[in-house]
């Protein structure tokens, strides 16, 4: 049974906070979706970093590693080493069937999510040189 995230603490990190409430929204759809795809291993790959995140206190680069290796999974997009899908296993479903369009949903809002981390990202570094020069003038 997946945990909820707390939702009543924030960090200080907004990008943690973005990625918790993403998957407090999504956790388990998005571990169906990867165990559709890869079995077991991609469950338990999705109930890491689930648990990585509820321990972090900031997003730092290997949950973002993850997060962009869970997108490439459910784009299945090939990817090398030990992580790539075995598709073999994978049911030939039909294009247009409501699982395939759930996948599909998921794996887009996990991109605008990746977007909105980068974003966080662009203004965090701004108002780190805003601070920067105030402090040298």
């Amino acid at each position: 049974m997946l945990r909820k995230f707390p939702t009543n603490t924030l960090s200080a990190d907004p990008q943690l906070d973005a990625v918790r409430a993403h998957f407090d929204k999504h956790g388990a759809a998005l571990c169906n979706a990867a165990g559709l795809i890869n079995g077991e291993a991609g469950t338990a790959r999705v109930l890491r970093l689930m648990s990585g995140l509820r321990e972090a206190s900031r997003l730092d680069r290997a949950a973002r590693r993850k997060l962009v290796e869970l997108h490439r999974l459910l784009s299945l997009d090939p990817f090398g080493d030990d992580l790539e899908p075995d598709l073999s296993s994978w049911p030939l479903l039909d294009p247009a069937s409501p699982v395939v369009e759930e996948i599909c949903l998921l794996t887009d809002r996990l991109y605008d999510l990746l977007v909105e981390i980068g974003e966080l990202d662009d203004e965090q570094k701004a108002l780190a040189l805003a601070h920067g020069v105030q402090d040298a003038a």
